[in-house]
């Protein structure tokens, strides 16, 4: 295969050796993990050990599950895990106290933990002063004016995408839409390096998200069990690790290609940059979070628009009102309050991101109980977002609660309190590429929504799975249709 001119040959996969750097990177952590091992302290009422097995660690219930704890709890529950304590908050009021007011004294949870054996110490899984650092030095890569530059990009790369679409052929489109984010990410991450090995990346993510996704999200034990599964995350593991260290290597050499990984490889403070194991990490990170995030919104997306087509109508109005017929650019953001309401909702039913979780690192008071230092707190986007006590007509497909009274796109119009609305996490742990997301969200489903409108194939059997992000089980078969 051939990227920038290099050919890239595979390299034979040791399995036992790739099982090493994986448990080595989930064994590395930045500061002292604590243990909750109090014994004598009050707990509140939650689900029995039996309820939180069959509904959250088995099969694919756990969003649901998570739904009726913040239903029956209305600020707090506490369940076992695994052996471990955690704590559920179920009221704006707890979340945004221990997420915000104590963010501080927190670390990453269970799930993130999991995640270090593919991410490695990346800015979604790095702790403390190594965080802040590794966040100062990438903040420049999602500056305005870079996102602007990545905003061509995002539309170019869509318009030669909507190319493979043809009126009343039938597709994934939960495969169709990572590919698309893919290739957007790989354009603004690594130039045109990752045009050959799209097809390889693309394959070994999905192997991942299908195989050891939701296994990895219940924290870094399950990775050490011997099964079929961790072999195929770890077959997925050492590919991309090979491509993506090619990739490094190949950049060292050609110099400042101008995007996001020359941007990382250059950054420094104080003299001091990222070596390659840093460089690596922060660039699979980007990968995942940057293309799968994405690539769920818009799956959901054009799944609800097809359920409800008064409300792809109220879409398709503002696109050719607006953009009549071209091609969307960064100035036109401003002027699509509905596009973007749209992502809003379908992120608000469907959030990528469904689970949080946080270790206290110092023990915290949260409504008269005590939470002590190693206990795990989670917050749930996918319980929090359909709660019926924050949201009007909780569970209906409505983007237009996004609009204000000027008739601009507002996070604020629903009237929703502060802590009822995260798809984008929290203080200085809250997405450094939101801003990018939403970008890139916004201008693919403008693009492609002006002359089109998929339908679900009737009768598909929609379900959604827990995995890293929030998927649909069987794929999202839909048939495209030209308006």
């Amino acid at each position: 295969m051939q990227t920038g001119g290099v050919t890239s040959i595979s390299q034979p996969i040791d399995l036992r050796e790739t099982a090493r750097v994986a448990l080595a990177r989930l064994d590395h952590s930045d500061v002292v993990i604590p243990k909750d091992r109090e014994r004598a302290v009050a707990r509140p009422p939650g689900p029995s050990r039996a309820q939180v097995w069959r509904r959250f660690i088995s099969g694919d219930g756990a969003p649901w599950f998570m739904v009726e704890v913040e239903r029956d709890y209305p600020t707090i529950a506490h369940m076992r895990v695994l052996g471990e304590h955690m704590y559920t908050l179920t009221s704006p009021e707890a979340i945004v106290e221990v997420f915000i007011g104590h963010g501080r004294d927190t670390m990453k949870g269970r799930g993130l933990q999991g995640t270090k054996a593919v991410l490695g110490n990346g800015l979604l899984t790095s702790e403390g002063e190594v965080h802040l650092r590794n966040r100062r030095l990438v903040q420049p890569a999602f500056h305005r004016d870079r996102i602007a530059g990545y905003s061509r990009d995002m539309v170019d790369i869509t318009l030669i995408h909507e190319q493979s679409w043809d009126d009343g052929s039938a597709l994934d489109m939960q495969v169709n839409m990572s590919a698309l984010t893919l290739t957007i990410v790989g354009r603004t991450l690594f130039g045109s390096d990752l045009a050959g090995d799209a097809h390889e990346i693309g394959e070994s993510l999905q192997g991942l998200m299908q195989g050891m996704g939701r296994y990895i999200m219940l924290g870094p034990r399950v990775l050490r069990i011997p099964t079929p599964l961790r072999r195929r995350a770890l077959t997925s593991f050492a590919r991309i690790d090979q491509i993506v260290q090619r990739i490094i290597d190949e950049h060292r050499i050609a110099g400042d290609t101008g995007d996001m990984l020359s941007m990382l490889i250059a950054a420094e403070e104080d003299g001091t940059g990222f070596d390659d194991a840093q460089v690596r990490d922060e660039a699979m990170t980007l990968i995942l979070a940057g293309h799968e995030t994405t690539a769920m919104t818009l799956t959901w997306t054009w799944m609800l628009l097809a359920q409800n087509p008064a409300v792809a109508e109220w879409l398709h109005e503002e696109l050719d009102s607006v953009l009549a017929g071209r091609a969307p650019g960064m100035d036109d953001m401003g002027s699509l309050p509905r596009t973007r309401a749209v992502i809003a909702e379908a992120i608000r039913l469907y959030p990528p991101a469904w689970i949080q979780g946080r270790r206290m690192l110092s023990p915290t008071e949260v409504n008269g109980w005590t939470i002590p230092a190693g206990a795990t707190t989670l917050i749930s986007q996918f319980a929090m977002h359909r709660s019926p006590r924050w949201w009007n007509s909780s569970l209906t497909f409505m983007p237009q609660r996004w609009i204000d009274a000027d008739g601009a796109f507002s996070e604020d119009a629903p009237g929703q309190p502060r802590g009822a609305w995260f798809p984008f996490g929290w203080g200085n742990r809250r997405c450094i590429g939101e801003q990018f997301a939403w970008t890139e969200a916004t201008l693919v489903l403008a693009t492609l929504a002006q002359r089109w409108r998929p339908e679900l194939v009737p009768g598909a059997d929609i379900t959604v799975t827990p995995a890293v992000t929030l998927r649909s089980k069987g794929g999202m078969p839909m048939v495209l249709r030209r308006r």
